[in-house]
């Protein structure tokens, strides 16, 4: 009997890791609609209807000695976080409590904030700005804190591309500033390699980075995006000016997992 993979919050970055993952473990999903769990099925993938905040005994009954890999976005809109980090705060001790042998928590870059103009690595001290950084910051500090309970593994992720999402369409045509401030992106399919082999093998009990190598200005990446794509190209001010903005850095993380990234370059993303 394979081992379940639990994945709570089956939406997009989910759907690919499903995917590459459904030969070798019985994956479960939750998703908030009937509709969406009727279409989960179809693809075969074993869906529970939850919400956060739902009372947890379906889906814990699939945790004992299984993975759980937490990828429930708090809303990028919202300024108060507080019912969303205690249910995920309640999901993750209901989880312990039935026995999970490893949590593998989705966070991200905006952890550190968007005021930094250094190189961040993987020990970086955080220092969020927005509800959503702050919530993210709160739930990893708890997971940490419960490793002697089981495995956890912190993943922060920088912006997420994929072949069918880009963040050159949603600025096509736009006026914009700081076109001198440094991207930091990450590919779908290398976030799958890394997922993959941490649920497969490398519990790391720790915190990685997934980010691209190289970080260049958005007002020239973007642009030189939209013109490769065949869409209309931003316009930024202050491309000339020196380059700013954190860099992610996350050389080390890529090591540890013995992972060269496919898409270390961001010009390999369009």
């Amino acid at each position: 009997m394979s081992q379940n993979l639990v994945i709570s919050g089956y939406g997009w970055l989910a759907g690919y890791v499903g995917k590459a993952l459904s030969g070798e473990y019985n994956v479960v999903g939750t998703t908030r609609s009937s509709e969406k769990r009727l279409a989960l099925k179809e693809q075969g993938i074993e869906a529970i209807e939850y919400s956060l905040g739902d009372d947890t005994t379906a889906l814990c009954s699939y945790l004992p000695e299984s993975t759980l890999l937490l990828n429930i976005p708090p809303g990028r809109r919202s300024t108060n976080l507080d019912a969303f980090t205690n249910h995920m705060l309640a999901l993750i001790d209901a989880a312990i409590k039935s026995n999970v042998a490893h949590i593998v928590f989705i966070s991200t870059t905006s952890v550190y904030g968007d005021s930094s103009n250094e190189t961040l690595t993987e020990a970086s001290a955080t220092n969020p700005q927005t509800a959503s950084g702050k919530a993210h910051v709160t739930i990893e500090d708890y997971l940490l804190s419960k490793r002697d309970l089981t495995n956890v593994s912190i993943v922060r992720l920088a912006g997420l591309v994929g072949p069918d999402r880009h963040p050159a369409r949603s600025l096509s045509g736009r006026q914009l500033d700081a076109g001198n401030k440094r991207i930091n992106l990450v590919y779908v399919h290398d976030v799958v390699a890394a997922l993959a082999k941490i649920i497969r093998n490398t519990p790391l009990n720790d915190v990685i980075h997934l980010c691209s190598l190289s970080h260049p200005k958005r007002g020239i990446y973007y642009v030189d995006a939209a013109n490769a794509m065949g869409i209309d190209a931003p316009v930024f001010a202050q491309t000339d000016a020196p380059p700013t903005g954190k860099v992610i850095d996350a050389q080390q993380s890529w090591e540890q997992l013995g992972i060269t990234p496919e898409y270390g370059d961001p010009y390999r993303m369009f």
